[in-house]
């Protein structure tokens, strides 16, 4: 049939009926290629269709090549002779050392696009049939699993609003016969001649030989990609089941977890991390994970690393974070009469009270903030002994991987507070004794009652 603006306007119909509230308007990421500019051309011809949001278009300038400003010249001459309003952005997309230049693009370009779309607008990208075959391929040779062959959805959140891909169902012959038959003119940009890069390498060398084999490769892909995505929709709610199982508050119950058949507790490992907003890691990495940790003795912590993340386990349970860093609180005089910066893991600050805290008349103009050694001790309000403060903190349940950071406030060389966990030493209040509190302010989560909610 070929394509159409009445053909793309169905398709976007039905994506904009999937969504779960109204579209405020419809922006198109017009780059001013050939794809991006027949999806602006073909929706301003059906824009005066009933009930259609209004549509504008959005142009991101990474500033890689020496041509780009014609690029976004020419995009503004495209908008204007369709009668679409256009915003321009510049970006900076160069990589770090070692990084993909591709994803650096990317990355900017997304972050730019999702900085300057309005709430609850559509995004509109021109990936089409043999962009979803190239993108599953180029997943699939990289290890991806069924996410990866369930290649690009055709809509996804994609906050403040979403991101729809309306020409999916369409190749990119097709799109360039209208284009012709149009008299639309777009650019080329020469990057995409180049086959260093895994995309391009696969669109001019591997593709022609799979179509002339297969010519209808790409459509009979995105059917694939359909029953991936409908396999991993399952997944992803068996996950969620498993998930509501083995949970134990923000923490994981690891006997739980390993009553699991094996596949379910890896989906329920990454269902439990996307929920905290932690990276996943690859397939060999979360196999090694649930070695460690049901291998490891009773009396071990185990740990497992990847960027962006580390699981622990702990008494049974398994305790996510966003990774090992060096100890982050300030060391430092704390003047009694101001608040006290603790660095990245956020202040304290002294709080009235009665008979709960430090005494108030007998408290010394400034404190003292440092972290932990190995050979503190501790004599905690009510008790009549010092005691090695590994002891104490053992038996509070504070999570091994937070002892070296706690702020211990001092005073004479006494440790008189942990953090906001416990007061000690000679300068505890009476009862009933007007007193200071320590508020902890962006304090992180400690120990395991407060992981597990208990």
């Amino acid at each position: 049939m070929g394509f159409s603006p009445g053909r793309l306007a169905s398709a976007l119909q039905g994506c904009l009926e999937s969504l779960d509230r109204p579209a405020t308007g419809l922006c198109v990421a017009l780059s001013g290629g050939l794809d991006s500019t027949v999806l602006l051309a073909a929706l301003a011809a059906v824009r005066d269709l009933p009930g259609r949001p209004p549509l504008r278009a959005i142009h991101v300038d990474h500033g890689l090549h020496a041509d780009s400003a014609v690029w976004a010249a020419h995009c503004a001459r495209v908008a204007g002779t369709l009668g679409v309003p256009l915003a321009q952005v510049k970006v900076d997309a160069r990589p770090a050392p070692g990084d993909s230049p591709e994803a650096a693009a990317r990355n900017a370009r997304y972050a730019a696009l999702a900085a300057n779309l309005a709430g609850d607008e559509v995004l509109l990208t021109a990936h089409h049939a043999d962009d979803q075959l190239e993108t599953i391929l180029l997943q699939w040779l990289r290890g991806g699993g069924l996410r990866a062959v369930a290649g690009m959805p055709s809509i996804a959140r994609f906050e403040p609003g979403w991101h729809v891909r309306p020409l999916l169902g369409f190749g990119r012959g097709e799109l360039h016969a209208w284009a012709r038959e149009s008299g639309l003119e777009w650019l080329e940009d020469p990057s995409n001649a180049d086959p260093r890069f895994d995309r391009n390498y696969l669109r001019l060398d591997v593709l022609p030989a799979i179509r002339r084999r297969w010519p209808a490769a790409a459509r009979t892909v995105g059917r694939v990609a359909a029953q991936a995505a409908e396999a991993l929709d399952v997944e992803h709610a068996l996950a969620a089941a498993d998930l509501e199982v083995v949970r134990d508050g923000s923490a994981l119950s690891l006997e739980r977890l390993l009553g699991l058949p094996a596949a379910r507790q890896r989906w329920a490992l990454r269902a439990w991390l996307r929920e905290l907003g932690l990276p996943v890691p690859a397939a060999a990495t979360l196999a090694a994970l649930l070695h460690d940790v049901s291998a490891a003795a009773a009396d071990r912590v185990p740990c497992v690393n990847w960027p962006g993340a580390r699981v622990h386990r702990y008494r049974g349970r398994l305790f996510a974070d966003a990774g090992d860093t060096p100890p982050d609180v300030r060391e430092g005089v704390w003047p009694a009469d101001r608040q006290y910066d603790l660095g990245a893991s956020g202040r304290l600050e002294l709080r009235a009270s009665q008979g709960i805290g430090l005494s108030r008349a007998r408290l010394p103009g400034e404190l003292s903030v440092a972290l932990r050694t190995e050979g503190e001790t501790f004599r905690p309000a009510g008790a009549s002994h010092r005691r090695p403060m590994r002891k104490w903190l053992q038996e509070r349940g504070v999570l091994p991987w937070q002892r070296g950071r706690l702020p211990l406030v001092m005073a004479g060389g006494e440790v008189v507070a942990i953090g906001d966990l416990a007061y000690g030493g000679g300068l505890v209040a009476a009862p009933g004794e007007p007193s200071w509190m320590i508020a902890w302010i962006g304090r992180p989560v400690i120990t395991e009652s407060e992981a597990i909610g208990r």
